[in-house]
C-alpha cells in the first residue's frame, strides 16, 4: 500500500546498516537522505515533469492592483498556470529581453479590456511575500512560541534615506541590523524604505514580520518564516493583463472597467516542489521511492571515495535510482495515458473559425 514516506520510515529500514550507520544516528542519516534527494531532484534525467510526488496543484488569490504571486519556500517554480479556466503561458526572465520582442511588461493600454490575453512572467526573488505598502515603515517581529524569546532575526534593507543599513554585531560589521525577539513583539530601531533580506535563528515556532505605518499604526503582514527556515528568499511571478474579474462574471450593475481592482481572481497552477531538508522523524521526504533513496545514498557514500572503482559504483547506484524513479512514474501515471492536446485550429472551435465543409 502506498504511503507518504517519512524520515522515520527510512531510519528503521535497511538503509542505515547499508551505509554503516546506527539507526539512532539521526543527524548523519539526515545528511545522506537530504543529499540523495537533492541529487535526484536536480538530476538531468528528471526533466520538466520530475519524479512522482514532486509536483502539486495549488491555488492563489490574486488581485489586479497587486498582480504578483510570491511562492513559499517549498515551491521551486510554476510549471503551468490556469487563469479563469484558461491555461496561460509561463515565461522565464529572458522572454521580455528577446531582440525584436515585445519588451518589458507591463505596458499602458488606452482601453480597459479585462479579457485580454494573460501571461505569467518570472520576476526577481523577493525577501517578503508582499512589498512594503508605503515608505518609510516600522518593522515589527512577533515570536509565536515563548521559548523563542531571546533569539535574533536580521533585517536587511534601505533606511528612510534609501541608504543600505549597516550595524556592528560585537566584533563584526554586518549588513542589516539584528532584532532580538521579545514579548509581545520586537521593533527594529529604525524605519525602512525597502527590505532586501531577512535571516533568523532556528526557532521552535513560526516568526511573523509586520510593517507598521508610523502615521496610522496600521499593521500589514509581510512574511511568516517557518521554524527551520533561516533565510527568506522566495520566487516571484508577475501576471500581465490579469483581469479584474473572470469574464464574463462581473458584479451585477457594474461594468468590467468599474469593478474594484482589489477584487481577487483565483489562479490555479501546477507547481514544481522544492526540497525541504528532513531533520526529524515526522518530516516527509520529497522523493517517495525508498529504494531509489537507498541507491542514491550509496552513490553519495561512494562519491566521497577517491578511487576509480568507487566512481564506477557511484554511477551504477545513481543509474539504478533513476531507473526506479522512472518505473515509479509509469506505475502511477502509466505509459499510454500521457497528457496531449492537439489543437489543429488553435484554441478556437470550428464554429468560431467559420470553417465548414462544402458538399
Amino acid at each position: 500500500m502506498a504511503q507518504r514516506l517519512r524520515l522515520f520510515d527510512i531510519r528503521v529500514s535497511r538503509i542505515p546498516p547499508l551505509l554503516g550507520l546506527c539507526k539512532d544516528d539521526v543527524p548523519r542519516i539526515c545528511d545522506f537522505v537530504n543529499a540523495a534527494q537533492s541529487r535526484l531532484l536536480n538530476a538531468k534525467e528528471a526533466g520538466d515533469e520530475s519524479w512522482w510526488g514532486t509536483w502539486a496543484e495549488i491555488a492563489f488569490n490574486v488581485s489586479r492592483d497587486q498582480p504578483y504571486i510570491t511562492l513559499p519556500r517549498e515551491i521551486a517554480r510554476l510549471e503551468s498556470v490556469n487563469v479563469c479556466d484558461h491555461p496561460r503561458p509561463v515565461r522565464n526572465s529572458f522572454y521580455e529581453y528577446l531582440q525584436f520582442g515585445n519588451g518589458r511588461l507591463p505596458k499602458h493600454y488606452s482601453t480597459c479590456n479585462p479579457c485580454r490575453q494573460v501571461q505569467v512572467l518570472s520576476r526577481n526573488n523577493a525577501a517578503t511575500f508582499v512589498n512594503l505598502t508605503g515608505t518609510p515603515r516600522v518593522i515589527a517581529v512577533y515570536a509565536t512560541q515563548a521559548q523563542d524569546i531571546g533569539k535574533r532575526i536580521l533585517i536587511q534593507g534601505a533606511d528612510n534615506n534609501n541608504q543600505t543599513v549597516y550595524s556592528q554585531d560585537t566584533f563584526q560589521r554586518v549588513q542589516g541590523i539584528f532584532v532580538t525577539l521579545a514579548t509581545p513583539f520586537a521593533i527594529a530601531p529604525m524605519q525602512f524604505n525597502a527590505i532586501t533580506g531577512i535571516q533568523k535563528d532556528v526557532t521552535a515556532g513560526p516568526v511573523q514580520v509586520f510593517e507598521i505605518d508610523p502615521t496610522t499604526a496600521t499593521q500589514t503582514l509581510l512574511l511568516v518564516m517557518e521554524p527551520t527556515e533561516t533565510t527568506a528568499w522566495y520566487r516571484r511571478y508577475y501576471l500581465d493583463s490579469l483581469p479584474i474579474s473572470c469574464c464574463p462574471s462581473v458584479p451585477s450593475g457594474a461594468s468590467a472597467c468599474t469593478t474594484p481592482a482589489s477584487q481577487p481572481v483565483q489562479v490555479t497552477a501546477i507547481a514544481k516542489l522544492d526540497l525541504i531538508p528532513v531533520v526529524a522523524d515526522t518530516d516527509y521526504c520529497l522523493i517517495q521511492n525508498m529504494e531509489a533513496i537507498l541507491h542514491e545514498c550509496q552513490a553519495v557514500r561512494y562519491s566521497g571515495i577517491d578511487t576509480t572503482s568507487a566512481k564506477n559504483f557511484e554511477k551504477y547506484h545513481h543509474g539504478e535510482a533513476i531507473d526506479l524513479l522512472n518505473g515509479e512514474l509509469s506505475h502511477y501515471l502509466g505509459k499510454n495515458q500521457v497528457a496531449i492536446n492537439l489543437s489543429v485550429f488553435g484554441s478556437a472551435s470550428l464554429e468560431r473559425q467559420r470553417i465548414g465543409t462544402l458538399i
